[in-house]
């Protein structure tokens, strides 16, 4: 993100609030997505929607995060928006992107991508 804000890339962020009507609307069409995928419930969409409620730490709205340990904080409910361009100019695999065609394939060249830079940054947790 810094890379991109730096690039000129970034449109910056806004944030969604309870009173917005695209929340509102937010909020209307997930138990819709939730009735078509019944074994699959949206666990990002829950939360974003659970921080702009206003919840906060482990609250568990759908079933599928019975097992985990949730983190729903107010950053959740913030967008971020970045030039399409941008992006791709950045994107130090995008050639190899271009025949996938499916969500595995994209993951398949990704994983490569990384085992070929390993001084990538590892994960990190946001300290609590």
């Amino acid at each position: 993100m810094a890379a991109l804000t730096r690039s000129g890339a970034s449109l910056g962020p806004w944030s969604l609030t309870p009173y917005l009507s695209e929340a509102q609307r937010y909020r209307e069409t997930l138990p819709c997505v939730h009735e078509r995928t019944p074994d699959l419930p949206s666990i990002v969409s829950s939360s974003i929607l659970d921080a702009v409620e206003g919840q906060f730490g482990d609250d568990q709205s759908t079933s599928g995060t019975q097992r985990s340990t949730l983190f729903i904080n107010p950053l959740m409910a913030l967008y971020w928006a970045f030039n399409a361009v941008g992006v791709a100019q950045r994107n130090l695999y995008l050639d190899r992107l271009q025949e996938t065609e499916t969500f595995a394939e994209v993951s398949q060249v990704s994983a490569a991508f990384r085992e070929e830079w390993p001084e990538l940054k590892s994960w990190e947790s946001i300290p609590l």
